[in-house]
């Protein structure tokens, strides 16, 4: 079901529930006004009756009672009347009115009188002081005109309710479609989107409601989209190139020797090249795959680290394999607490970001050295890894995350790029940032911020 039909129907019952009790009120409440004045003319007939009455049994030459008189009322139909003295003696009874038990006649008291509604008949019974002396009077008849009025307004209110209803429903189909537009221009819109316009984003004249905010959350999600398409598109080109160079090479070597026969020297200086040729792809394949291993972390047991103990196992193993590199350690003097150096993570990829870090470091600087300094900084362990070599071009730094993008100055140097993504990866799965700070000519500081352990 479309949100515009779901979004009607609520409308239009939540409007009809509310219609409904309105004139469901309006009906009691006229109901019960109607009984009200009706039970009041009731007694109003029944001490006219009375009055009457008593006049009919006294002197009619008493100039009081001679102007006594009683006419039927034309808006009560079946009207009847039974009167009692106060010692409960039937004074006036119509034949057609059964008299009440002493039961209900008990029950009246002068505040508090008696009322009961049966077949459109209404009774009133209640307490009369007259000319000295009490009386129970009980007035009951048919509310003529009270009725019929009833009894339209019920119809009146039926018929106008559905009419309502409708147009309730009708406007509400209206007023949804409205504030639906915008969101069915945005489905327009992000249908025309594609990777050939994938720069195209949503609306022209943003505002502050939900909508606009949904569009502009929209935009900034397209943005990361964008950003991830190119750098893929740009790993996508780069990979390729890295990959095809050495497969080139190797195969442009064997074409070569084979074109005659060579001598045992030159065959063994062939093999060699392509022997390292083989040795630069087999890295560059296992970089690429370990990149990609960073995403499945059911792989990795994340446990408490101690983080000086670490670097100073990765410098250890670091210096067995490159004895011609230098590597200095150093700690702020302000950790006082071992347990500020625990962190949560997995040795294995924390050794690998330590070491491609080094491995930089020196392979990019002349005196083959890199220093490093650990301290605390708030809630996190900053690790950060300076050298004094060919720095990185600023068009560099924005993009030295990206797998297999090099600087221009690189160039000539072994390597492929893969490094210091993958360093930012495992970073980023032990929470934690990685900042860059360099100067082409003069060097490069490299930062991990590592969240320390909660204890």
């Amino acid at each position: 079901m479309k949100i515009r039909i779901r979004f009607t129907i609520l409308f239009g019952v939540i409007v009809g529930i509310i219609l409904f009790f309105f004139s469901i009120s309006i009906y009691f409440l006229s109901e019960n006004y109607r009984k009200e004045d009706f039970y009041s003319r009731l007694q109003d007939r029944g001490i006219a009756k009375l009055k009457f009455v008593l006049v009919s049994d006294k002197d009619s030459l008493n100039p009081k009672t001679q102007k006594i008189q009683y006419n039927p009322s034309p808006s009560i139909a079946n009207e009847r009347f039974v009167i009692f003295l106060k010692n409960q003696t039937l004074l006036y009874q119509d034949s057609s009115f059964k008299a009440p038990d002493s039961k209900v006649i008990n029950s009246i008291y002068p505040d508090k009188p008696f009322l009961i509604s049966a077949n459109q008949t209404e009774t009133v019974g209640f307490y009369y002081t007259y000319l000295n002396d009490s009386y129970y009077i009980f007035s009951s008849g048919i509310d003529i005109h009270g009725v019929d009025y009833i009894r339209n307004l019920k119809r009146m209110l039926f018929i106008r309710g559905l009419i309502l209803i409708i147009i309730i429903f009708l406007s509400g189909w209206l007023y949804v479609g409205f504030l639906l537009k915008p969101i069915s221009n945005f489905i327009h819109q992000v249908n025309q989107i594609n990777h050939k316009n994938i720069h195209q984003r949503l609306g022209n004249n943003p505002t502050d409601d939900e909508i606009g905010k949904l569009a502009s959350t929209f935009n900034k999600m397209l943005d990361r989209l964008e950003a991830a398409f190119n750098s893929q598109k740009r790993f996508v080109a780069n990979a390729s190139h890295e990959l095809r160079n050495p497969l080139t090479a190797i195969n442009g070597q064997i074409d070569v020797t084979l074109m005659k026969d060579r001598t045992e020297e030159e065959y063994k200086t062939t093999l060699h090249t392509i022997s390292q040729d083989v040795k630069n792809l087999h890295t560059l394949t296992n970089n690429l795959l370990e990149l990609a291993s960073t995403d499945d972390l059911v792989h990795y047991h994340f446990e408490e680290i101690r983080i000086d103990e670490l670097i100073w196992i990765v410098r250890d193993d670091f210096l067995r394999r490159n004895p011609e590199n230098k590597v200095n350690i150093t700690f702020d003097a302000t950790i006082k607490d071992d347990s500020q150096l625990i962190c949560v993570g997995e040795n294995k990829l924390l050794e690998r970001a330590f070491i491609n870090i080094m491995d930089n470091a020196c392979k990019f600087s002349s005196n083959k050295t890199v220093n490093i300094f650990i301290s605390v900084q708030g809630n996190d362990i900053v690790i950060c890894f300076k050298d004094s070599g060919i720095g990185m071009p600023k068009s560099y730094q924005e993009h030295a995350f990206e797998p297999l993008y090099r600087g221009e100055n690189a160039i000539g140097i072994h390597g492929h790029g893969i490094g210091l993504s993958l360093v930012h990866r495992i970073i980023e799965l032990h929470k934690g940032k990685v900042h860059i700070e360099s100067t082409e000519g003069k060097g490069t500081t490299i930062s991990l911020c590592i969240p320390i352990v909660k204890i």
